[in-house]
């Protein structure tokens, strides 16, 4: 490399050492050549993850994508104009999204996977909501 010129720093890299706290700020500045206050600009103008924030707890996800279900199938019963067989497919895909919800739930420690039974009685409580909204 002749003098006076720059390498252009490996932001993937250095997004990657920063948000998975391999190094502490100050040694990923040392390591790439590049100043604290250009590492927090291109933090905080790509909104990289906090090094001090807590990442989720698959629970915190889990319950969180049953509130969004909810919301949706909150939306589908509102949705009177909409035809029948396109919300019988969305409320399909929704079963499925419950479905992935489940088996991540059951995927914790000490927790009894659902049986077939109680996957058809949701699914039949789900399609009486859906034919009660449409009256």
């Amino acid at each position: 490399m002749a003098a006076g010129t720059k390498q252009t720093p490996d932001w993937a890299t250095i997004r990657a050492e920063y948000e998975g706290r391999l190094y502490t700020p100050d040694v990923i500045c040392q390591r790439h050549g590049i100043t604290a206050a250009r590492l927090r600009y291109r933090r905080e103008r790509e909104d990289w993850l906090n090094i001090k924030a807590h990442p989720p707890t698959r629970n915190a996800l889990v319950a969180r994508m049953l509130r969004v279900l909810d919301e949706q199938i909150k939306e589908l019963e509102r949705a009177e104009d909409m035809a029948i067989d396109k919300r019988a497919k969305m409320l399909a895909d929704q079963v499925k999204t419950l479905d992935k919800l489940i088996e991540l739930g059951a995927a914790e420690r000490n927790v009894e996977p659902p049986s077939k039974r109680d996957m058809t009685d949701l699914r039949a409580k789900l399609v009486k909501r859906l034919d009660q909204s449409q009256r």
